[in-house]
């Protein structure tokens, strides 16, 4: 089992500057934090946010309004493959749809260059459809279109001349060099929850799974489900990575980092070989970090012997 760290919002302690989080994950990086993932949000809609799905991830409400500063992903994990020499550079997920095929494949290319092969991307579709709307784009269409980017983007990154034709993306003998650090183009994870049609979707193009919002109970059996479906599929599975958030767990109405953290095990039990944990639910500030991040590299130690 490895460790992801969840900087979310954690800018809020030095006035929305995200400098100094960088020196924080660096000091993540060096004490021997597995991995750091970003999420994303790209724009805001007063009337979208109380319709927030993942308030069950942070034990509480949502920590964000239409006025919380975002910082665009792939910018923010090039600043931290600068800092750091050990994490895999993830996301929580990227809103892949709202991207190119062609750009997304150079950016992560180029990410995964900078960093000497540490990328290892999520891939989401959202819920604002205020995203899609000021891009044009088909908000029904969008896991299709995400899958689709998926393929694209292994193609390009494997083969010179790359083609690909699908419903969204369309390309013919193109060039986009250089192809990725890792051998077989970027992992690929999947945020998509457990239902039919998704099982099949990460069956056939995932290279891991990282669910947001999905029982513990529901994730061991879609996960069942997905390797059956990979293995009929000709697909190995036995490097396949599933990455659960910790959800927090409450003592007397607050979140608590031991009892939290001795929840690992069910989720070990449920398939993760990742856990992510948020920084923001178990400090005050600046000052509180490291003794989180050592109590949670002491977790992970004792959880993965």
């Amino acid at each position: 089992m490895k460790l992801m760290l969840q900087p979310f919002m954690m800018e809020t302690w030095f006035d929305a500057d995200p400098r100094p989080v960088l020196d924080l994950i660096s000091l993540a990086d060096r004490k021997g934090f597995d991995g750091v993932a970003l999420p994303e949000h790209i724009l805001m809609s007063k009337e979208n946010l109380d319709n927030y799905p993942y308030a069950d991830e942070t034990a509480g409400p949502r920590w964000f309004d239409e006025n919380t500063p975002f910082y665009e992903t792939i910018s923010y994990l090039s600043a931290i493959a600068a800092v750091t020499k050990n994490m895999t550079l993830s996301t929580g997920v990227l809103l892949a749809p709202l991207r190119s095929a062609s750009l997304l494949a150079k950016q992560l290319a180029t990410l995964d260059h900078l960093s000497g092969g540490r990328v290892a991307i999520g891939y989401g579709v959202g819920w604002l459809e205020v995203d899609y709307a000021a891009e044009g784009l088909n908000f029904k269409t969008r896991f299709s279109r995400m899958v689709e980017i998926a393929e694209a983007c292994k193609v390009i990154w494997t083969e010179a001349p790359a083609s690909y034709h699908g419903k969204h993306v369309n390309f013919d003998n193109v060039y986009a060099k250089p192809f990725p650090v890792q051998e077989g183009g970027i992992p690929q994870w999947f945020g998509l929850g457990a239902t039919d049609i998704n099982i099949e979707r990460i069956a056939r193009v995932a290279d891991g799974w990282c669910p947001l919002a999905v029982p513990l109970d529901e994730v061991k059996v879609g996960l069942a489900r997905i390797k059956a479906r990979m293995e009929e599929l000709g697909r190995d599975t036995s490097n396949f990575p599933v990455v659960l958030n910790l959800v927090p767990v409450n003592v007397d109405g607050v979140p608590n980092l031991e009892a939290t953290l001795a929840d690992i095990p069910r989720y070990i039990e449920a398939g993760a070989t990742w856990v992510q944990i948020a920084a923001l639910s178990f400090c005050a500030g600046p000052d509180d970090f490291e003794g989180f991040v050592d109590a949670c590299i002491v977790a992970r130690d004792k959880h993965s012997a």
